[in-house]
């Protein structure tokens, strides 16, 4: 069903994106292209796109109208999600492998019910610390890409895939068994390292132990709301224990002390944030198991007040 990977569509030029992009661009070896359409791409155009203050000339899908592509990477905010998948229509074809590198455990099945489950494998990106601003991304770490099947099955799909990622020389590894398990992880340091950043719009170094600038409450307050995605994933039969929790800790003390998470990003820029992808979505399976998540139902409406504070104009 699916051919080598020959041409690739980044479906979303912020943080992630930009850097998955910039990475297989200085491969040399595939036919890439950003997703960006109207008034996208005309100021993309207009100001250039860059990566660790060098510009890249990409190629964009306003300029590739009627034309496939063999992988497309989903890399937007999930606010964006809906137009993403109304836009890359015109793109998908019958050879189209989708990675979704999206945070959350729910991208995978809403992009699968409009083209195909079978298309995508579970996916994420960690050990980043991406900061974007306008046109212009930087990072320090460049983190790794996950991904595998939910059956615990090679394909040929994921195959192609783990070509792909070697070809790009981009750090990649194949779950054989555990994805979905890692996946939940993934929620789990997002869920407490992205929201208490943006409760109190402070950088790693604040949240790292091997920091002269850790906030012991801060990173206690980051700990229990993970603690809550251990009790709903047990219900899942997902198995996390306070071990992920202090790795997650130590993958925080090795990334850039003065970045913030994409969700701090966006507060920090009058954004409207992903806190749909993290406490919402610990608060539902806390209702669906009858599990108590208080700490999560603040930090949702806390991280909203924050929200509709930028949008009021409140200092």
């Amino acid at each position: 069903m699916y051919k080598k990977i020959e041409s690739v569509l980044i479906a979303g030029a912020g943080a992630i994106g930009m850097m998955v992009a910039g990475k297989i661009f200085d491969s040399g070896k595939f036919d890439m292209t950003i997703l960006a359409e109207g008034e996208r791409s005309q100021r993309y155009k207009e100001k250039g796109l860059s990566i660790n203050g060098q510009k890249y000339n990409f190629k964009l899908s306003s300029d590739s109208k009627h034309c496939t592509f063999d992988l497309i990477i989903v890399a937007c905010k999930f606010y964006s999600l809906k137009n993403v998948i109304d836009d890359i229509a015109d793109f998908v074809g019958r050879h189209t492998i989708i990675v979704s590198l999206l945070n959350g455990i729910t991208s995978e099945n809403i992009i699968g019910a409009e083209y195909g489950i079978e298309r995508l494998p579970l996916a994420m990106i960690a050990g980043n610390d991406s900061q974007h601003k306008e046109t212009n991304v930087t990072y320090t770490q460049i983190g790794k890409i996950h991904f595998g099947d939910i059956n615990g099955s090679i394909t040929e799909r994921d195959a192609l895939l783990k070509d792909f990622w070697r070809e790009c020389d981009f750090p990649f590894e194949y779950h054989k068994t555990d994805m979905l398990q890692t996946l939940w992880y993934k929620l789990m340091m997002n869920v407490g390292i992205n929201q208490s950043q943006a409760l109190f719009l402070l950088p790693y170094s604040a949240f790292s132990n091997n920091s002269e600038m850790a906030i012991p409450e801060a990173i206690t307050i980051m700990k229990k709301a993970m603690r809550e995605v251990i009790e709903i994933a047990r219900a899942e039969n997902i198995i996390l224990n306070e071990s992920d929790i202090e790795n997650c800790c130590q993958t925080i003390s090795q990334l850039c002390g003065t970045c913030y998470t994409s969700m701090c990003q966006d507060l920090l820029a009058g954004k409207k944030t992903e806190i749909e992808l993290f406490a919402d979505t610990v608060c539902e399976y806390g209702r669906k198991h009858n599990i108590k998540t208080p700490l999560n139902e603040m930090l949702s409406l806390a991280i909203r007040v924050q929200e509709k504070k930028n949008l009021l104009g409140f200092n």
